[in-house]
């Protein structure tokens, strides 16, 4: 996992998940844990509005371990989202790959009204986003050209005013529970939108909630219903869904999950675990192909998971396809660094477990060749030459995994170790 720190302006904070609620004399008892972050804000300057504004930002589990880049979420009403949207993407990538992971954006209020409200207020904040925020972030981040805007309540109608005055700006559009019984000038953004919309291929999902107000409902159902008069070939795309049992309060998290679920329906790969489930799925080519696939359909380069390389490789090395392995290394060294240097690793390791000894002090040394900066190469090669009986390189490598490891800043969380096993050597 990588030590790097992600650039930003301002200073970190450090957003804190979750609390168990115990009495305050077994608060005292306990010793302190390690804190599990969601995210840090950052503070940019709008020139814009002529104020500051924060910006929060959730990264997909796997940023620090990659050189990818990924599709962003960008949340209005940040702060009462970013908790229930950054665990429902990570939720659904992390469920055997059903959308890809996402950066997740959150764009705190600072006068609400002002900015979300269809018409000139909306029209400032949209060049907030397009001028300030997404530039913002495509410099400090890793982000893919796929944009999400999510938007609940007057964030969805905000949403529905971008869509309509600003497509250009995101690829798709979350419209849940938007009044947009109040928007000024819709019919007349309708006739002028719509046809940029569909050039620029934007996308809107709208939904709305069983138990909302009349007005709302009538309002989203009337807009659906204009939408669903247009001739299909002209019609920008888009999607409606009354949810049945929710309310304007649970609309927002049940909306993304749809939204996501329904925009990347076919972005999973068939599941395996064996040698014999891979093959019906087409090998290693079969699922290459595939994302080559989704990558033209959504116009962003997107390379197989690496959670799903990894059990391809580990399905290679239980068979002893050690070379099928090692080019799969080979292939995704750029993108997946951690990866390819874990596969060699695991490679190394099957060779000894067969006995296969001058081999594996061969695949060792490639690693160490390949990933000189990292201590566990060096740690791995020592215990091939050990396991050849060469003590003498076997200590050298351990202290050599020492000095790596204590090169790193902040210290490796390992150095210890590696130092106890260089002064030990092969005994």
């Amino acid at each position: 996992m990588s030590n790097r720190s992600q650039p930003g302006h301002g200073g970190w904070l450090t957003v804190l998940i979750g609390a168990i609620a115990v009495s305050p004399i077994s608060v005292s008892a306990q010793p302190p844990g390690r804190q599990i972050t969601l995210g840090h804000a950052h503070t940019i300057q709008s020139a814009v509005l002529d104020e500051d504004r924060e910006v929060q930002v959730a990264l997909p589990e796997s940023y620090g371990r990659t050189t990818i880049a990924y599709p962003v979420i960008f949340l209005l009403d940040g702060s009462s989202h970013l908790l229930h949207a950054s665990a429902t993407a990570r939720f659904l990538a992390d469920a055997r790959n059903r959308i890809p992971e996402m950066i997740v954006v959150a764009l705190p209020n600072t006068n609400r009204n002002r900015d979300l409200t269809p018409g000139p207020g909306a029209a400032a904040f949209q060049r907030v986003l397009a001028e300030e925020v997404i530039p913002w972030v495509e410099r400090n981040y890793r982000a893919a050209p796929e944009r999400i805007l999510v938007g609940h309540s007057l964030g969805g109608s905000f949403a529905v005013h971008t869509f309509l005055n600003r497509a250009e700006l995101f690829d798709a559009y979350v419209a849940a529970s938007a009044p947009v019984w109040r928007y000024e000038g819709l019919d007349e953004d309708m006739k002028r939108g719509v046809v940029h919309a569909a050039r620029v291929g934007a996308a809107l999902y709208l939904t709305v909630g069983e138990h909302e107000n009349d007005r709302l409902r009538a309002g989203v159902a009337k807009l659906a219903g204009a939408f669903e008069s247009m001739d299909a070939g002209a019609a920008p795309a888009w999607s409606f869904l009354d949810m049945q049992g929710e309310d304007h309060s649970s609309t927002a998290q049940r909306s993304l999950y749809h939204v996501l679920e329904t925009r990347y329906a076919d972005w999973r790969f068939p599941f395996f675990e064996d040698g014999d489930e891979l093959a019906r799925t087409g090998g290693l080519k079969g699922l290459e192909a595939h994302y080559a696939r989704v990558s033209t359909r959504f116009g962003f380069i997107s390379p197989p998971p690496d959670v799903r390389l990894r059990q391809v490789a580990r399905i290679y090395i239980e068979a002893g396809a050690h070379e099928e392995a090692i080019q799969l290394s080979d292939a995704y060294v750029t993108e997946y660094p951690v990866l390819a240097e874990a596969v060699v690793n695991l490679v190394g390791y099957d060779q000894l477990r067969r006995g296969q000894v001058e081999q594996a002090v061969r695949t060792f040394t490639r690693n160490v060749r390949a990933f000189p900066d990292s201590p566990n190469v060096y740690d791995s090669l020592g215990d091939a030459h050990c396991k050849a009986g060469d003590a003498a390189a076997g200590r050298r490598s351990y202290e050599d995994a020492a000095r790596a490891a204590a090169k790193r800043s902040p210290p490796h969380p390992r150095l210890g170790w590696y130092k106890d096993k260089a002064e030990k050597g092969c005994g």
